[in-house]
């Protein structure tokens, strides 16, 4: 008879190496794509027809580029810091990890569209959208392991689980914001991606000082 334990692998290890491949390859292909631009006839004609007001361009592009592969590093890092408290893995946690890696792996596909293709309100939509399920997916995939510590080790206070999940609700926030900025105007809906690191920031102190506080008390 088939129990509860038959769903349930005994340790994480081989989920996180596929997680950190799926990583590495991303954003490799994250820069391939990038520097594929530069052997496109068109950059040359445009630069040649106006230098100075395409390097502006580009370095807008560049600014861009960099936040988008720093929303990427921030998942991976979160993601790396979780498997710390992660003791076992089931079906379940599996799935919605392959479907967190799947909206990761688009991000190059996502990003090259949207440096060609900027000024397209479908192309950044399709952008935001990629990463709005990013954020959902890892979130759903904490939510689920600490959902009455299910999939954690012992020992994990209610405080940490409080504070990761208040900072897995910041990328989807963001993602959103995104989107509303993109209907306004879509030359700056990339500012909405600073609020990223910010808001993980400004999470991350609060719960210091929640921590320090609980200490003295």
């Amino acid at each position: 008879m088939k129990t509860e334990n038959d769903s349930i692998i005994q340790s994480p290890e081989r989920m996180q190496r596929m997680t950190d491949i799926v990583f590495a390859v991303s954003m490799v292909l994250f820069i391939i794509s990038g520097m594929m631009s530069f052997n496109d006839a068109s950059y040359w004609v445009e630069y040649d027809k106006d230098p100075d007001a395409y390097i502006v361009k580009s370095i807008s592009e560049l600014i861009t580029a960099f936040l988008v592969f720093l929303f990427i590093a921030l998942y991976w890092v979160t993601n790396y810091n979780q498997s710390a408290y992660i003791a076992r893995v089931d079906k379940t946690y599996i799935w919605i990890n392959v479907l967190f890696l799947f909206f990761i792996s688009l991000a190059p596909f996502t990003n090259i569209l949207s440096m060609q293709f900027g000024s397209d309100i479908y192309v950044q939509l399709f952008f935001n959208l990629d990463m709005f399920f990013i954020g959902i997916f890892a979130y759903l995939s904490w939510y689920y392991a600490s959902k009455n510590s299910r999939l954690l080790h012992k020992g994990i206070t209610k405080e940490q689980i409080k504070t990761i999940n208040q900072e897995m609700t910041v990328e989807p926030l963001v993602a959103v914001l995104a989107t509303i900025v993109t209907f306004i105007n879509i030359d700056y809906w990339e500012i909405s991606l600073i609020l990223l690191p910010i808001g993980i920031i400004v999470i991350s102190v609060m719960a210091s000082k929640r921590k320090k506080k609980n200490a003295v008390n």
